[in-house]
């Protein structure tokens, strides 16, 4: 039986507005373009999993509004099992971003709203059938002390089971505010961090980053930091330094969603037994690709990769 990609986070609904240029403060500017589209790293990751090939499920709270009725269908339209999604006893209203999509450089801007918002409980994720995963990607967030107990939770399993049973565990941390998130750091397999939080622990380029940063994970995990047009830098469970370049499109439309896409990507390629080197090569190239077409759906194109 194919086994599951689950990930762990965020589904909000992003509200994008493309701009020829970013518009100057109290001053009319019109839209190119206007539209709703699924939102929050960890749905999105899910998404390009599943657009790449996988199986693949979100776990997260889901709001009770319209709103997540909008969500439910888009997972269910990139074939992304949401069963697992517990179901609120009170009314919760769906995170929402505003994103301002600037054409003219195909930069992004947002505004993130999410009010009365619970995130995952350890008790949420403990109702879920662990021997049905192949990996786990957990999004980083404000919720790190329920994220260490679904680690120790996953932890536990593995050394119950034989060497080829044991679950990948990755976790992503992208906002340098989360200071609680880096105890969780030597806790799983990968760790993927932002350029955001590299600069905010004071590295100046990837290759710093992924050095620095990898004495804080646990012996043999993968370090991987993605810098944008620098494309990205890993350590290898050797501690071997790569050092990969972007490979930018044409002509950059739209980089919302692209450091998802890059996770994405690493995570498919290293569960399929490629080297973290081909695996991170990979990820810069369908990031790239995603930079330059409006949304991901043209990603199906690296399916057979």
């Amino acid at each position: 039986m194919e086994k599951t990609f689950l990930v762990v986070g965020l589904a909000c609904v992003d509200t994008v507005t493309v701009v020829s240029t970013y518009p100057e403060e109290d001053i009319l500017t019109r839209a190119q373009e206007f539209y709703r589209q699924r939102g929050g790293n960890a749905a999105y990751t899910s998404c390009i999993l599943s657009l790449l090939g996988a199986k693949a499920e979100f776990l997260g709270t889901l709001g009770t509004d319209q709103e997540a009725g909008f969500l439910k269908e888009i997972f269910h339209s990139y074939n992304v099992d949401i069963v697992n999604c517990p179901k609120p006893l009170d009314e919760i209203a769906t995170p929402r971003s505003i994103v301002i999509n600037n054409r003219e450089n195909g930069t992004r801007t947002i505004l993130h709203y999410d009010r009365n918002f619970k995130e995952l409980t350890f008790e949420d994720f403990r109702c879920i059938q662990l021997s049905k995963y192949n990996w786990i990607h957990l999004e980083g967030r404000s919720n790190y002390k329920e994220l260490q107990l679904m680690m120790e939770w996953i932890d536990n399993y593995n050394n119950t089971v034989e060497a080829d049973k044991r679950i990948p565990v990755s976790l992503e941390i992208e906002l340098p505010d989360c200071t609680g998130l880096d105890s969780l750091l030597n806790k799983v397999d990968t760790v993927f961090v932002s350029k955001e939080y590299a600069i905010d622990r004071g590295c100046s380029n990837k290759e710093e980053a992924v050095q620095k940063i990898v004495s804080k994970c646990r012996e043999g995990a993968n370090m991987v930091c993605a810098w944008g047009e620098d494309g990205a830098a890993a350590v290898s469970p050797d501690r071997k330094l790569i050092s990969v370049p972007c490979f930018p499109p044409t002509e950059v439309v739209d980089t919302l969603g692209a450091g998802d896409t890059f996770n994405a990507a690493v995570i498919w390629y290293l569960s399929r037994g490629k080297t973290l080197e081909e695996a991170v090569t990979y990820g810069c190239k369908v990031a790239g690709a995603k930079c330059g077409m409006q949304g991901v759906d043209g990603l199906t194109i690296f399916r057979e990769h």
